[in-house]
């Protein structure tokens, strides 16, 4: 029973919430309780894992909500409208805009929004969120490249095409939760 004190740590990147959900259900269902996260919205992530200690544990369902909360106290707000239906959020604080949620309630069909347009939302705001970060990368880029043609230095040339993979990475993601956003469109025609 040597895994009982380990602690697994597990990096990665999902554009596609409702996969990253259930790869978090998985790593419970493979016996391992997402104890807490680190989390840039445009980088990667880095999970913690430890290894489920009771049965009980093995009934939680996570899902995850995009926001950003600016003030502490609209966080505080936004944790105890969820935490009154049952939720716990697993945040740390107010500059996330990830927000992973889960419940020991045993129905499975238990979801943190009421209808198709709270999904919608979220993508748009992931959505918005992502053309916010290209456009910034966008104008570092071309001010960087100025910067390199007016004082010839290499460094403003090697940060600036690092910012341009850093928009293109940024339009990938965008145009992914794009994907998502018109699939919910689409369910609800059907």
């Amino acid at each position: 029973m040597a895994r009982k004190n380990k602690v697994k740590k597990v990096i990665k990147q999902f554009s596609d919430f409702s996969k990253e959900e259930q790869w978090l259900q998985s790593m419970l269902d493979e016996g391992w309780i997402l104890k807490s996260y680190d989390s840039e919205d445009v980088d990667d992530c880095q999970y913690v894992f430890e290894p489920v200690k009771s049965e009980n544990q093995k009934n939680i369902i996570y899902k995850i909500d995009f926001r950003d909360l600016n003030k502490k106290g609209e966080f505080e707000e936004y944790r105890s409208i969820f935490e009154d239906a049952g939720w716990t959020l697993l945040s740390k604080n107010s500059w996330y805009s990830k927000h992973i949620f889960y419940t020991t309630s045993t129905n499975p069909q238990r979801d943190i929004f009421s209808d198709q347009e709270s999904y919608r939302e979220r993508e748009r705001r992931r959505m918005s969120s992502s053309l916010i970060n290209i456009i910034i990368s966008i104008l570092m880029f071309a001010v960087l490249i100025v910067l390199y043609i007016i004082y010839d230095r290499s460094a403003f040339l090697g940060v600036g095409i690092m910012t341009l993979f850093f928009s293109i990475k940024c339009m990938i993601d965008y145009y992914r939760h794009r994907k998502v956003y018109k699939s919910f469109l689409t369910r609800e025609v059907e």
